[in-house]
């Protein structure tokens, strides 16, 4: 059956980056509302309510939306969610309410202060490991498959093991003239992303790639993405846990063979 070509929009509500400091609140972290089909999407809710705060101003009305997809168990992502409440689903890896701690030392609390019980309580909860669909042509993508190398990881979990985050994962949008990924943070490393998003799909053309690809700084690992992206991806935005030099980097590298850009709190994408 041919797909029916509908507008797609994308909003980013919270980011590490904030060019509008006047009318904007942000923290580190990431959120974006997501209107796809008859579906309204809030993806992660940073780490406070100020993704509320912004979404009035943007004129978006979070009461509307219906799914919640939150990539993975960190605060920064999803301790957001403490401050809404509309009985929308929830959509996560369950692995998303293990507690978890910074390395080094275990003062630095990484994981999300909502317990399981208290998410299935305020949300109708769907825990799964497996790609979800969300409507006819969206997914979540449920746990990564891990054929590219990743970024090791800096947290440990309660019983003391690394965390390798198995949770983080992201959401994608099939559309007739490709497919859109959206991550979170891109723990589980944002070509294994893009791969699996392919396979759930059954599409290889990527028109548009969006979110944190948790590349810290410019060494072997950031120029293996991007000559991935080069020969994979139409378009990338990069948000929050992707350095400055890195995005500097990916703009010197691509900008000849693809669109990039580096997003912030407050910026819309339309396709269509």
């Amino acid at each position: 059956m041919e797909q029916k070509e509908e507008m797609i929009k994308i909003v980013i509500l919270n980011d590490t980056r904030n060019s509008n400091t006047n009318k904007f609140e942000n923290d580190d972290g990431f959120s974006a509302y997501i209107e796809v089909e008859s579906n309204k999407i809030l993806f992660d809710a940073g780490p406070t309510e100020k993704f509320k705060n912004n979404a009035e101003k943007l004129g978006v009305d979070l009461n509307q939306v219906d799914t919640i997809v939150l990539s993975h168990g960190h605060y920064d992502h999803g301790d957001g969610l403490k401050y809404f409440n509309n009985q929308a689903e929830l959509i996560a890896h369950p692995n998303c309410v293990l507690k978890r701690w910074w390395k080094d030392d275990h003062s630095h609390y990484s994981g999300i202060q909502l317990t399981k019980e208290e998410l299935e309580n305020k949300y109708k909860v769907h825990f799964t490991k497996e790609p979800y669909k969300i409507n006819q042509n969206t997914y979540y993508l449920g746990e990564i498959k891990r054929k590219y190398p990743i970024v090791l990881t800096k947290w440990v979990l309660e019983n003391g093991q690394n965390d390798e985050v198995l949770d983080d994962s992201g959401m994608v949008i099939n559309t007739p003239k490709g497919i859109i990924v959206i991550a979170g943070c891109s723990h589980s490393g944002i070509c294994n992303i893009v791969e699996h998003a392919k396979e759930v799909t059954n599409n290889n053309r990527v028109l548009a790639v969006i979110g944190g690809f948790h590349l810290r700084q410019v060494d072997e690992n950031t120029n293996k993405v991007i000559e991935y992206m080069k020969n994979n991806v139409e378009e990338v935005i990069l948000a929050h846990c992707t350095a400055n030099d890195v995005c500097d980097k990916f703009i010197n590298d691509l900008q000849e063979n693809i669109k990039v850009s580096i997003t912030e709190v407050g910026k819309e994408y339309i396709f269509k």
